[in-house]
């Protein structure tokens, strides 16, 4: 299972989804290693019954795995080549807000949804671990450069 395809997948059931996390930060110029993907997923009905229909036909195992079940909490899909996060839910934001900012790209041929710095930076603050921490470092720096580069203009 690749990332490619299941954001191919997502795109296919049109899920309203936004990259989050480490795999969102190279749109951004910045990257480090991980070995998961996070998704925020809008929360609603609809949308968790086309994420459930993508997770499945990507391969994921969801038979045990129900709509409600889906958009209450995170779930975490472990023991694949591709680990993901689902979360309806993120702390320090909302869905509607990181929707309206998101930006989009590419991973490989695939276009996808990525959060914005800017609510990348809010979405670390918030969650407050280490490794948290040191993303911010990075990528408060990022932030200061582009509006840097933004006055020049």
């Amino acid at each position: 299972m690749e990332v490619e395809n299941l954001l191919q997948s997502l795109n296919a059931h049109k899920v309203q989804y936004v990259i989050i996390g480490a795999t969102a930060f190279p749109v951004h110029g910045y990257s480090r290693i991980t070995f998961d993907i996070d998704i925020f997923i809008r929360a609603s009905q609809r949308n968790g019954e086309k994420t459930l229909n993508a997770l499945s036909e990507a391969g994921y195992d969801i038979c045990d795995l129900t709509v409600g079940e889906l958009l209450k909490k995170k779930i975490l899909f472990r023991q694949y080549v591709l680990e993901a996060d689902i979360h309806p839910h993120v702390t320090g934001t909302t869905f509607d807000s990181v929707w309206r900012k998101k930006k989009q790209a590419r991973i490989g041929k695939t276009p996808a949804y990525f959060a914005s710095l800017s609510d990348l930076i809010r979405m670390k603050k918030a969650a407050g671990r280490m490794k948290d921490k040191e993303d911010l470092k990075y990528l408060e720096k990022l932030k200061k450069k582009k509006k840097a580069s933004n006055r020049n203009k």
